[in-house]
């Protein structure tokens, strides 16, 4: 035998809702039913068609007779048989298995001790917490109904049994806290026994003689008609009703029982309980039942309200990044054609690095909402490849190599022995903390240096955790203002630095990409004498050979193999810059301005590698991808878009594209990304 003892009590509400709802209505026609047995088998069907059992009983553990057992009307009587008549000695599940079925019981206690089993019987099933979560919700309300039925049957054996001894009728019914009244044929009262007088609207003496109608008035048509009924049928009857008074709050069921005498006579008994508690308890199970299904409701809704705002928001994200990006990449693009031609006038060149410096500065500012709202939705997930850790920060280190210098400044780099060549890092995310703090460091160092140091503090067969640190020598943060350091677009402003210029975004993406690796973020620094800036992250070690990461090129762009290029966009000025751009290259791309221009000229000539915009009316960059993806398979898709959400990256990669150019782009990163598409085919 296999016991459950841990069945979950967190099953799912919704799930249940409706067995609940059978529930209670059972119950309620329970205690207002004439045929209260039939009821309870109705109870016993219902959980065994809700656990897909090919049959269901009740066992009564001290008679046999009373046992009630119930089966699907599709299955034969033959067939399935409680062979097994388990009796439970505890109120938990067990299981026995014969064959290829199963008998799932599960003990229901009395007040005192186990009475009955609940025992189903089926064939084997994974569903098993289920069938148990199912019993164990039922249990409350067969535990009421079979309490009712026991403590009935003992009432009226007891009842019976006294009748015919008339010498301690007397007391025993004066004994109970119900209403007993004694009728003839003729429905007159001959006798009433009650424990509290208080009960009765009037005195006992005179309900003597008369009959229901003189007594109860038109309200004794309900007794009547159960009495009439029970002549009739010779079963017992009862009815439900109210008290008289509407004043008070009492429910009552009267109980009615024909008993034939030694003499011939017939004798009507009514039992007259009040059933206030019991009723109650019934309503309140209703209401809570109606007040869960309003909070389910208001849930739903709830929920849909918030992943409708979610929608919304991320809508307004991608258009801002789309119409923001679109036309940076024209200032920028131009910028940069700018910065790779020659001019000899010095007025020139300084606009064209101011208009450079003021274009990134927006792009960056763009580019740092856009990641918080990542971060702050859980939206940002890390993408993880094998990578060479000291290549890829040496290569950061060189990037602000220039920056350093232009402030007289010296940008070192220091890393111990041990640490694998090869870790599992989303370099892109890691470039960006690196970035954001050598950044600041730079910016708030005015003489000395800084510099990036990588220790490994663990290395076992799996994991390397590497410790990073970024040390300035420059102004420092006093310790009472650390805490600000990482809040949103807030900057601690000191009076020798108010010149600075910045978001207050950077450290506070910092600390949320930080977090992604699931790491924190410490800092020590105290005024004038510098700030350090320290993580620690674990990495999964990779293979023998991570890929290799790039050098920074400081002179030109390696040649490009001939190839045939379409680029695909609707803004001309769009067009224009990526045209020249590649021309730098030594590429003389095609164009179209929309998406049946390009098929057309698909049509018309092979091309290796299409630039696509994803923006475009008519035919979008969506459709145009799929299309060339299907009928141009030899045909790489480099989508070249203003929209940088997870989101535009997920529903690209489900139409097998991979290659994206971000707008506004780097002449290095579509020439090196071109390299790369070139030598995948």
């Amino acid at each position: 035998m296999e016991y459950l003892t841990n069945t979950s009590e967190d099953y799912s509400l919704q799930s249940n809702l409706v067995f609940a709802d059978k529930l209670i209505h059972l119950l309620d026609g329970y205690y207002h039913s004439d045929l209260k047995t039939s009821v309870l088998e109705g109870l016993v069907l219902e959980l065994c068609r809700q656990t897909d059992s090919l049959g269901a009983a009740i066992f009564h553990h001290k008679d046999v007779m009373l046992d009630i057992i119930v089966l699907q009307p599709k299955e034969n009587p033959n067939v399935i048989l409680f062979n097994n008549r388990v009796l439970m000695i505890k109120e938990q599940c067990s299981i026995r298995y014969e064959q290829d079925i199963e008998q799932l019981s599960w003990g229901i206690k009395d007040t005192k001790e186990i009475c009955w089993t609940v025992s189903l019987i089926g064939y084997k099933s994974e569903n098993i917490e289920k069938k148990c979560e199912l019993i164990r919700l039922s249990i409350p309300v067969l535990r009421s109904m079979l309490v009712d039925q026991e403590q009935q049957r003992s009432r009226n054996i007891e009842l019976n049994r006294n009748l015919s001894k008339m010498v301690s009728l007397q007391c025993l019914i004066e004994s109970l806290d119900d209403i007993v009244l004694e009728l003839n044929d003729q429905m007159v009262i001959r006798r009433v026994w009650v424990k509290d007088k208080t009960k009765l609207f009037i005195p006992p003496e005179q309900f003597m003689n008369k009959t229901l109608k003189e007594v109860f008035g038109e309200f004794g048509n309900r007794f009547i008609g159960c009495i009439e009924k029970l002549i009739l049928t010779g079963e017992r009857q009862e009815c439900i009703y109210p008290d008289f008074d509407q004043k008070k709050h009492h429910w009552f069921c009267a109980k009615f029982q024909k008993i034939d005498t030694e003499h011939g006579e017939a004798r009507i008994v009514c039992v007259i309980e009040d059933i206030t508690s019991k009723k109650d308890m019934s309503d309140q199970l209703e209401q809570n039942a109606l007040e869960l299904r309003r909070m389910n409701l208001e849930l739903i809704e709830s929920k849909n309200l918030a992943e409708q705002i979610a929608r919304k928001r991320t809508e307004i994200l991608s258009i801002m990044s789309h119409e923001i990006r679109t036309p940076l990449n024209g200032i920028i693009g131009i910028c940069n054609l700018l910065n790779q031609s020659l001019f000899s006038d010095p007025k020139t060149i300084e606009y064209i690095d101011h208009l450079n410096f003021s274009s990134n500065h927006l792009l960056h500012l763009v580019n740092d909402i856009l990641d918080l709202e990542k971060i702050e939705s859980r939206k940002m997930e890390l993408s993880e490849k094998e990578t060479d850790l000291i290549a890829l920060v040496r290569n950061i280190g060189k990037q602000f190599t220039p920056m350093a210098e232009a402030k007289g400044l010296k940008l070192e780099f220091f890393h111990n022995e041990g640490i694998p060549n090869c870790l599992m890092i989303d370099d892109l995310r890691l470039s960006r903390i690196l970035n954001n703090l050598v950044g600041n460091a730079i910016k708030f160092t005015d003489a000395g240096g800084v510099s990036i140091s990588l220790e490994r503090v663990k290395l076992d067969a799996e994991w390397a955790g590497i410790l990073f640190k970024v040390t300035d020598t420059g102004i420092g943060i006093p310790e009472h203002l650390h805490y600000l350091v990482f809040d949103k677009f807030h900057q601690v402003q000191q009076a020798s630095h108010r010149e600075q210029q910045g978001t207050g975004l950077g450290l506070s993406i910092t600390k949320g990409l930080i977090n992604l690796f699931k790491s924190e973020i410490y800092l020590t620094s105290k005024p004038l004498e510098g700030t350090t800036f320290e993580f620690q992250i674990d990495f999964k070690i990779g293979g023998a050979f991570a890929e290799k990461t790039p050098d920074i090129q400081r002179s030109g762009y390696k040649s490009l193999p001939d190839f045939d290029l379409l680029v695909v966009d609707d803004n001309p000025v769009n067009l224009l810059v990526a045209s020249h751009q590649l021309d730098r290259f030594g590429i003389k791309a095609d164009q179209a301005n929309s998406g049946y221009a390009a098929l057309k000229r698909m049509e018309e000539k092979n091309f290796d590698v299409v630039l696509v915009d994803l923006h475009m009316p008519g035919m979008d960059g969506y459709e145009l991808s799929k299309r060339i993806h299907f009928e141009y398979p030899r045909t790489k898709v480099i989508v070249f878009t203003a929209d940088i959400l997870e989101e535009v990256r997920t529903r690209l990669g489900q139409i097998g594209v991979s290659h994206i150019l971000s707008k506004p782009f780097k002449p290095e990163e579509m020439h090196e990304l071109l390299l790369k598409v070139l030598e995948e085919q």
